[in-house]
């Protein structure tokens, strides 16, 4: 296949394009990004599993799955137990080939992927790394049960819709519906502290926002894990000491 038929759309395929960008701009929860990625993105990326990895030190790794069916337990288990590992094996592999889409003989020499493959059943890997933003580290997107070998077309449609998964997928972050590891707090994780701080109790900070009182004691609750503090009292002294980011701007719900 040529570079020109590589990259070549016809007018319907053009338009469906540009469907599948603007709903990556419109995605603001974590169902939103799941109807996306199974729906429009598998036009013209189809697989069955996209893996979402990210994370500053490999004891601290993020995994997000979004599958169109159920993964075995055990494969599941494994992918985020070995997270750390295949992030940094990921990460050594992407720079070395220049930052570009790596499927097929690419990955040869990849073991920890080839275990991940091998448990998943998914022949068919493609996966790129994204750090178009500071506010994550490298991003890897994978994906995984492609139906047929990845082609020079489908090198071309990733580096194409990358910026705009990435973006989808740092929104979710920012707005508190993936949690980041390590002790980085999320906008609306610091919103609900600032509200800790002023002595104000979880119903009151759900009415601030605009969320349920569960909403707000998850929040509490996974700040609480990331500041490594036992109680309210202690992460309102900890932030106290310190600007907490995201206090000064409304996020969308």
């Amino acid at each position: 296949m040529s570079a020109l038929q590589a990259i070549a759309f016809d007018q319907y395929a053009l338009e469906r394009l540009a469907v599948t960008l603007d709903g990556a701009i419109r995605i603001r929860s974590r169902s939103e990004f799941y109807l996306w990625a199974q729906g429009a993105l598998q036009s013209f990326l189809p697989h069955e599993t996209l893996v979402c990895l990210w994370g500053e030190v490999p004891e601290a790794q993020g995994v997000e799955l979004f599958s169109r069916g159920i993964l075995a337990p055990h494969a599941e288990a494994h992918l985020r137990t070995e997270a750390g590992r295949l992030r940094a094996v990921l990460l050594s592999h992407w720079l070395r080939h220049g930052r570009r889409p790596c499927a097929g003989p690419d990955l040869e020499g990849l073991p920890v992927l080839a275990k991940l493959i091998a448990e998943t059943g998914s022949g068919n890997v493609l996966f790129h790394g994204a750090d178009f933003a500071s506010r994550l580290p490298v991003c890897f997107f994978i994906f995984m049960g492609m139906p047929s070998a990845v082609t020079p077309r489908e090198h071309y449609l990733t580096d194409l819709l990358l910026p705009h998964l990435y973006l989808a997928f740092v929104g979710l972050h920012d707005r508190g519906e993936v949690d980041m590891p390590g002790t980085h707090l999320s906008p609306r994780q610091s919103q609900v502290l600032a509200g800790i701080r002023s002595g104000k109790t979880n119903s009151a900070i759900a009415q601030e926002l605009g969320l349920s009182p569960l909403t707000v004691k998850n929040h509490v609750q996974q700040a609480l894990r990331k500041l490594a503090v036992a109680n309210r009292a202690e992460a309102a002294a900890v932030t106290s000491m310190q600007p907490c980011p995201g206090t000064a701007r409304q996020v969308d719900r």
